[in-house]
């Protein structure tokens, strides 16, 4: 078992430090010590780390979260400068033969009991095991001290993680400078720290409304009621701290964290489009953004234009568009599942300028949103944006350069964009010769934020074979044969195909017609082998660890061929030989996820320094 610590320090006292360091060294493999300030510190298991300058903790969790991950250690304990153990050695081995999930000290008490859930878990003693570090995702950063850790603990359980108590050993902490005034205590805690309290809690009530529900009685008897008495009573700077509190108050029912508008493909019958759609807008409230997905629309400066905003909005389709629906309940489906996803629609000119002014960076989101042979609109670029900020995640070209044809135009659309990453290597090189940028980076699909629990979380509870089954997912026509044969050499009789619209009547097997998202991600999760040829149905099965064939779904001599996205997945997944044509062998996937790991790591900092 591998244990990397984390204490945050600011002007700290250096025998209380070596104290604190000394509660629990011996049990650990490294301690990183963050320097809010400048100071000197030595110690055998101590990595000096952080920018010497007050910037909060949130940074210093973020950093030691991705070293935790990186470096392949078991657990991340977070500390703070102001705390001691009683008995670590005890609270450790305890809680590695617990019950899975986040685990805290008794604080300031004797530990009772075995294990108790809990809500009120503090940052200092806070022991989280790798793969939950996975699918928390990065602490938010726009909290800069208080309220970190209730934002975690609440973030737990909204992912059906349980954070326990354990009841071994202790932790000493000192909390503000706590001292007697009169019948009771008081923290003198500054004017900031108390605008953070009350700001941030405040945040995060509203956040998680019933999920919070014991944090709010708390929140309303501790620091509404009691704190202001035993600062009027008790504590001096009186009117600075409560035009604090009057402040945090105020900005925690005003502040909804940065509202991001997403301009992605999704709604419509297509797998991949949606699933990448709800991790980008999963992965954006992860980091305390306010995502909305934006409709399609036309500027509307005509009234054509405000028609046909308005039929959009109706759902009323061109008479060419009318056709019988080959699997009314998978629409329904998808259609309920995007409608849980927050959304804009823009009519007219004042739809246009409330958007404008209520967002605070347009992003494009992934998918093939800049093909230049699909769909090449003003739109997917954010031309409506006017002088907005402007960004992009792991968007796409969907092929391997840009055509000379329409070199022009999309140099020009992107002039004015912030920070751009793309999801191929190809798509980095394309867009950094055309603008001429060296700062373009590339960051993996959204799909690759959520970890494998997540997806299973989402996953929906069917009633599915008991004996294996190949699940097949094919976009193109027309590869019946290779198909039979494939299917042939696993010796699996069960066989399920889900349509696509690109192939909406596949021959093979029992067809799925009804499934929807949380169906398809069961689908995949439980089939003992994928046959695919779908981008997103090769990254979902990699995400779950699932043996998968891959069938290519253009001819590489294709000029609009798209090919190139899954050669470079199939690269830095290290999955080259699942292509269908090579010798098939077994897949390592604990390198497999080592790899997917380090791709999920790098994917949150791109989008946190694209977002934030």
């Amino acid at each position: 078992m591998r244990i990397l610590a984390l204490i945050v320090a600011y002007n700290p006292d250096p025998d209380a430090l070596s104290r604190n360091l000394s509660s629990f060294s011996d049990d650990v493999d490294k301690v990183l010590l963050w320097q809010n300030s400048s100071f000197i510190f030595s110690h055998p298991k101590v990595e000096l780390c952080g920018p010497g300058s007050n910037v909060g903790i949130g940074p210093a969790l973020n950093y030691a979260r991705e070293r935790a991950l990186v470096g392949g250690y078991d657990y991340l304990l977070t500390m703070d400068q102001d705390s001691s153990w009683n008995d670590f050695h005890a609270f450790v081995s305890k809680a590695s033969d617990g019950p899975d999930g986040i685990y805290g000290p008794f604080v300031n008490q004797a530990p009772e009991g075995e294990f108790t859930p809990s809500d009120f878990l503090i940052t200092s003693g806070m022991l989280l095991p790798a793969h939950i570090l996975q699918r928390l995702g990065p602490w938010r950063e726009d909290f800069f001290v208080d309220g970190l850790d209730v934002d975690c603990i609440m973030r737990a359980r909204e992912l059906g993680i349980t954070p326990w108590r354990v009841g071994a050993g202790s932790l000493s902490q000192q909390f503000g400078k706590r001292r007697k005034a009169g019948p009771f205590h008081v923290y003198d805690y500054s004017p900031e720290r108390l605008f953070g309290i009350f700001r941030n809690h405040i945040i995060i009530i509203r956040r998680y409304g019933p999920l919070a529900r014991d944090l709010q009685r708390m929140f309303v008897k501790r620091w509404i009621f009691s704190r202001p008495v035993r600062i009027l009573l008790g504590e001096k700077n009186r009117l600075a701290k409560f035009k604090a509190i009057w402040k945090g108050i105020r900005d925690g029912f005003r502040w909804h964290g940065k509202r991001i508008g997403l301009v992605t493909w999704f709604g419509t019958g297509n797998y991949g489009t949606t699933l990448q759609a709800y991790a980008s807008a999963w992965a954006l409230r992860r980091l305390g953004c306010e995502p909305s997905l934006i409709h399609r629309f036309e500027e509307p400066d005509s009234f054509k234009a405000v028609r046909e905003n308005f039929n959009r909005k109706l759902g009323i389709r061109r008479f060419w568009k009318y056709a019988p629906d080959p699997w009314p309940v998978k629409t329904r489906r998808i259609k309920e599942f995007c409608a849980e996803m927050p959304q804009r629609r823009i009519v007219t000119k004042g739809d246009l300028r409330r958007l404008r002014r209520d967002t605070g960076l347009f992003l494009c989101g992934s998918d093939q949103l800049w093909n230049p042979q699909d769909h090449f609109r003003p739109f997917e670029f954010l031309r409506f944006a006017d002088g907005c900020p402007r960004a992009a995640f792991a968007t796409s070209l969907g092929v391997t350069s840009v055509p000379d044809c329409f070199a022009a135009k999309m140099r020009e659309w992107l002039s004015g964009f912030g920070p751009i990453s793309l999801r191929e290597e190809s798509g980095v090189a394309a867009i950094s010769a055309l603008s001429g940028r060296e700062d373009i980076l590339w960051a993996p699909d959204p799909t690759f934020l959520l970890s494998a629990d997540d997806w299973k979380a989402l996953s929906a509870d069917i009633p599915l074979p008991e004996q294996p089954y190949i699940l097949c997912y094919l976009l193109r026509q027309g590869q019946e044969e290779m198909l039979k044969e494939a299917i042939e050499r696993t010796g699996i009789s069960k066989v399920l195909s889900i349509p696509a619209g690109e192939n909406p009547h596949p021959g093979t097997g029992e067809i799925q017609k009804d499934a929807g998202i949380r169906e398809f991600v069961s689908l995949v999760g439980r089939a003992a082998l994928v046959i695919t040829d779908s981008f997103h149905g090769v990254a979902l099965s990699a995400n779950l660890s699932r043996d998968m064939i891959i069938f290519k779904r253009f001819k590489d001599d294709d000029p609009s061929s798209q090919n190139g996205r899954l050669y470079e997945l199939a690269k830095r997944l290290e999955l080259e030989g699942r292509f269908w044509g090579n010798e098939i062998e077994a897949i390592d996937w604990s390198a497999v996820q080592q790899r997917i790991s380090a791709i999920r790591s790098h994917g949150w900092d791109v989008l946190k320094k694209t977002v934030l």
